[in-house]
């Protein structure tokens, strides 16, 4: 993977949007010929919000062990509700490649412009299994489809 995060350092320009969220699930991916990551937020998160009129997203991964109480702050409040960036006296790493600002202290930042959006129907979902587990009240995904714009790791 540092292979990967290294392929990515170029510089790019900078803009600022102060609206952050958690996300538990993103991955990876070739489409389009293009190096992307993808996404995944409920429906009734804030972030759903956030996220429906944006073209750019960052996803900011902390370094191993670090940032426990911060995440487990962001996983209970919501955006709603609070300035989760106030309450944690956190700041914001400038973005370089023309995504959003990143949450600073984290291992790796990776800047991506959204290509595709598209909402998971339940119905078409084979393993019955899955729809139990994840979906018992039917608050499904919407998966974001990113073209990276640049990866970079932030230093200790």
């Amino acid at each position: 993977m540092r292979q990967l995060f290294r392929e990515y350092r170029k510089v790019g320009k900078q803009r600022s949007k102060r609206k952050h969220g958690k996300l538990g699930w993103g991955q990876f991916g070739i489409i389009w010929n293009k190096q992307t990551f993808s996404v995944y937020v409920r429906h009734s998160r804030y972030t759903h919000t956030l996220l429906e009129n944006a073209t750019t997203f960052t996803v900011s991964i902390p370094r191993e062990g670090s940032l426990k109480n911060e995440l487990a702050f962001c996983g209970t409040r919501s955006g709603r509700d609070v300035d989760k960036m106030r309450a944690l006296h956190a700041s914001l790493l400038p973005a370089q490649f023309g995504g959003q600002d990143g949450f600073r202290g984290c291992r790796v930042h990776i800047e991506c412009r959204i290509l595709f959006r598209t909402d998971l129907i339940e119905q078409l979902l084979e393993d019955d299994a899955l729809l139990s587990r994840y979906y018992p009240e039917g608050d499904t995904h919407t998966m974001l489809i990113g073209e990276i714009l640049g990866v970079r790791e932030e230093a200790e």
